[in-house]
């Protein structure tokens, strides 16, 4: 079961997976929360471990509930994005841990869909913000655009 229905609506802008998505089945729940577990390589190089839902990368899930098969699909930061394979590698790793699921499919989307900061939780954005100007504040440097002539 797919939380967008992608079938009746191909256009649709389908959204992402967030921290505060609900799934109608606890076995989709599960998945979410393994995924959860998922931390971003690149965030973990720079001391500040993001996983893979509060950074939006995954785009939907879908179970089935009869057969144990799971799809997930992500949309990465960057489409050349060199920990593509560890990535996929451990989201089907923890995915299939989950004792109901039999297999687990990572797709990533290639749709012309494009990764934004808007797509960060809420809290994870605001703390990258926090980071940002306290590195500007402690370089003493004045931002461009508060520069005057």
């Amino acid at each position: 079961m797919s939380i967008y229905d992608t079938d009746t609506d191909p256009e649709a802008d389908l959204g992402h997976v967030t921290p505060d998505t609900e799934f109608e089945s606890d076995l989709a729940m599960d998945v979410k929360a393994q995924l959860r577990e998922v931390l971003d390589p690149c965030s973990c190089m720079s001391d500040h471990p993001i996983d893979i839902v509060d950074l939006g990368l995954v785009d939907d899930i879908a179970v089935d509930e009869e057969t144990g098969e799971a799809r997930i699909d992500i949309l990465l930061t960057s489409q050349r994005c060199m920990y593509v394979i560890d990535i996929t590698d451990e989201i089907r790793d923890r995915v299939e841990s989950v004792p109901e699921i039999e297999s687990a499919d990572v797709h990533q989307v290639t749709s012309g869909k494009v990764w934004t900061a808007e797509r960060m939780s809420d809290e994870q954005r605001n703390e990258r913000r926090e980071r940002f100007e306290a590195r500007i504040e402690a370089a003493d440097i004045t931002p461009y655009a508060e520069q005057s002539d």
